[in-house]
C-alpha cells in the first residue's frame, strides 16, 4: 500500500482516524509540538535522573547493609509491564476503533527498539562522545531513508537541505565542546555498534509509522502491542539468566528500590504514550529531531550548570539547529497553503 507524504505536518496520513479533510492550521501545529515536544522532555529527563539513581545509589536494609543494583534489564522489564498494563486498562475503558493490524507486525519494531537499546549502550564502551554526538545527530537522515524503503515514502527537496542544516548544526555544537575533545579513540566495534543503533531505531519508529498509516492503529493499541512482545522478550531473557530469584531477593531486603522501580516506570510509560502521540501526529521525523534537540537543550544546560565555554560556533551551530526546525514548519504549511488553493482552483474549473 504505497502512500505519498509531502510534509511532516500533513495531519490526514498521519491521523488516519480522522477526516481526510481535515487540516490543522499553523497555531495548531505549533501548539500541539509545543505540547508532544514538552511531554517528551519531562518524562525523559525524570526518567534518566532516576535511572541514574537506581543504578549509582546504594540501598540501605533495616540493619544498615548497604547494596548496589545493578540489573538494567529489569528494568526495562519493569517499564515494560507497566506501560502494558496502562495502555491495555486504557483499552478496556476507553472505546477504540477496530483494530485491524495483524499483532505479528508489532513483534519487528519490538525486537528492533531492544536491540537499538543494547546497541546504544554497548557502543559506550567503544566510542568517543563526539562520535557517538554526531551519528545521533545525523539520525534524521537515516530516518528518511528507512521512510523511502520501508513506506514508500517521498519528502520534498526543502525537507532533505533542513535535514542536513540541523545535522550540520547539531555537530557543530558538539564538537565546539572543548570538554569532549579528549575523548577515547573510536574502534572498529564502537562504529559497528553505532551503525546497528542507527538502523535499528529507524526501523523502529519508521514501522510504527508504517502501522499507523496502513492500518490505522491508534497510539495506545500501538502501545500495548509493542510492549506485549517486549514483556515476553525481556523475560524470556531473564528467565534464561535466572535473574529472577535474585531480584526478588534484592527487592524484599530493601524495599526503598520498589519505590524507586515504580516512579521510573510511571515516567518511562508516560514517555512511551509520548512516542506513539507524537508519531501518529507529525511522523517520525518530526520525532527525532525532537529527541536530537532534546540532546543540544541537555548540553546547553550543562553548559550553563556547570560553567562549560560556548564559543561563538557553537552557539552558531544552536541556532542553525532550532531556525532550520521553525523553517521546516513554515515551508511544509506554505506548501499545504499552496497545494489546497490549486485544488481549489481545479475544482472551480471542473
Amino acid at each position: 500500500m504505497g502512500h505519498c507524504e509531502t510534509g511532516l505536518l500533513d495531519s490526514p496520513p498521519y491521523t488516519p482516524n480522522t477526516s481526510a479533510h481535515t487540516q490543522r492550521t499553523f497555531t495548531q501545529d505549533a501548539l500541539l509540538l509545543i505540547y508532544c515536544f514538552f511531554g517528551l522532555q519531562v518524562s525523559y529527563l525524570s526518567w534518566g535522573y532516576l535511572q541514574e539513581k537506581i543504578m549509582t545509589q546504594e540501598y540501605e536494609d533495616v540493619s544498615g547493609n548497604k547494596a548496589l543494583f545493578q540489573d538494567s534489564q529489569f528494568l526495562v522489564f519493569v517499564n515494560r509491564i507497566l506501560a502494558f498494563l496502562m495502555s491495555g486498562i486504557y483499552l478496556l475503558i476507553k472505546h477504540q476503533p477496530q483494530h485491524k493490524t495483524p499483532l505479528y507486525k508489532y513483534a519487528f519494531c519490538s525486537l528492533s527498539n531492544i536491540m537499538s537499546s543494547w546497541c546504544q549502550y554497548e557502543a559506550l564502551k567503544y566510542v568517543s562522545f563526539p562520535t557517538q554526538v554526531l551519528a545521533k545527530a545525523s539520525k534524521i537522515i537515516p530516518v528518511m531513508i528507512m521512510g523511502k524503503i520501508v513506506s514508500r515514502t517521498s519528502y520534498e527537496y526543502y525537507e532533505y537541505v533542513i535535514a542536513a542544516l540541523i545535522s550540520i548544526g547539531m555537530t557543530l555544537f558538539m564538537l565546539d565542546s572543548s570538554d569532549y575533545k579528549n575523548d577515547g579513540a573510536t574502534t572498529l566495534t564502537g562504529v559497528i555498534l553505532l551503525g546497528g543503533y542507527l538502523v535499528l531505531d529507524s526501523f523502529t519508529s519508521t514501522w510504527q509509522n508504517a502501522l499507523f498509516v496502513e492500518y490505522g492503529a491508534t497510539s495506545v493499541q500501538m502501545m500495548c502491542a509493542v510492549n506485549m512482545f517486549s514483556c515476553l522478550l525481556t523475560a524470556m531473557s531473564l528467565f534464561q539468566q535466572s535473574s529472577f530469584p535474585q531480584i526478588f531477593s534484592f527487592m524484599l531486603t530493601y524495599p526503598r528500590f520498589i519505590v524507586d522501580c515504580l516512579l521510573i516506570s510511571i515516567c518511562s510509560a508516560s514517555g512511551q504514550l509520548y512516542i506513539f502521540y507524537t508519531i501518529s501526529k507529525f511522523g517520525p521525523v518530526t520525532f527525532v529531531i525532537i529527541m536530537t534537540i532534546r540532546q543540544g537543550l541537555a548540553i546547553l544546560l550543562s553548559c550553563l550548570i556547570y560553567h562549560h565555554q560556548i564559543t561563538v560556533i557553537g552557539v552558531f551551530g544552536v541556532l542553525l539547529v532550532f531556525g532550520s526546525v521553525f523553517l521546516r514548519i513554515y515551508c511544509t504549511n506554505r506548501l499545504h497553503a499552496i497545494r489546497r488553493r490549486r485544488a481549489a482552483a481545479n475544482s472551480i474549473k471542473h
